[in-house]
């Protein structure tokens, strides 16, 4: 059975092979992506030839892609003489559709970026602390956990694991925290210091109280205050940083997790390992 689309992207690899993707006539049932194609799979045209809008005809075959992922492909693709006439009215609407959702990406990522903005503003201790929670899960950070708030004196706010990285942190509104934070910073380092794992005292949604080990060995260990003002390093101790993150440039990293398709957790894990560095 030949199918019908029009050509939306004309690509070259680094390695010099050429391949496309075509938008179809008729969407394929729970599959919502564009079909790629390659030079290979062209008859009676060249690559050369092709041009965007190009409206097309080709046989569907399904494989699996490097990732052992299903997906379709083009095959045999001819260019489709019979329907040259809809190409402009076609290409005008796609068009229309790019700019309504690159005008909606725009407007999206600044609204996102107003509304977490909102967290620096807080001047309540225990709101800041639930907002930089809750800023930490939007960046991606799923291992995360709050300590039970109740006599709370001397412990952290949170700890989370992302990767190879292990964060005990704090936050603080003071602007001259380290005198005041040093005992607290002491005691962190403690807990982190020669040890396989970590059992804390968590909060639960409900408002109760838990306990969590964690598995912290070979994993890159690190302290921080959150606070509203500069990323910087205070100190290292055995191998263990101590930092001062500004909860700037934890909104940034959010916004450009948004922003970038292909920031995943690992590169994630390396930027905020070397905040400060």
């Amino acid at each position: 059975m030949r199918h019908k689309g029009i050509i939306k992207y004309l690509l070259e690899s680094s390695g010099g092979s050429r391949y496309g993707y075509i938008i179809p006539d008729n969407p394929i049932s729970d599959y919502y992506k564009d079909i790629v194609f390659f030079n290979r799979d062209l008859e009676e045209i060249e690559f050369e030839s092709l041009q965007r809008w190009m409206k097309v005809e080709f046989v569907l075959e399904q494989n699996k892609n490097k990732r052992g992922d299903l997906q379709w492909i083009a095959r045999c693709i001819r260019k489709d003489l019979t329907e040259e006439h809809v190409v402009n009215e076609a290409k005008s609407s796609i068009e229309a559709q790019l700019h309504f959702h690159t005008g909606f990406r725009k407007l999206f990522l600044q609204k996102l970026g107003d509304a977490l903005m909102l967290v620096e503003q807080i001047g309540d201790p225990d709101e800041f602390e639930d907002g930089v929670f809750y800023l930490l899960r939007l960046i991606g950070i799923h291992a995360i956990y709050q300590y039970e708030r109740g006599n709370q004196a001397g412990k952290a706010d949170g700890f989370f694991i992302l990767e190879n990285l292990a964060v005990m942190y704090d936050c603080t509104l003071r602007e001259s925290f380290e005198d005041y934070k040093q005992e607290q910073i002491e005691n962190y380092i403690n807990k982190l210091s020669n040890k396989s794992q970590l059992t804390i005292e968590t909060r639960k949604v409900d408002g109760g109280r838990g306990t969590k080990t964690l598995q912290i060995l070979g994993k890159t260990r690190q302290v921080w205050i959150i606070t509203r003002g500069c990323t910087r390093e205070i100190q290292d101790f055995d191998g263990i940083k101590v930092k001062e993150i500004a909860i700037q440039d934890l909104i940034k990293i959010a916004i450009r997790r948004c922003e970038q398709l292909n920031y995943e957790s690992d590169r994630l894990s390396g930027e905020l390992s070397l905040l400060g560095s």
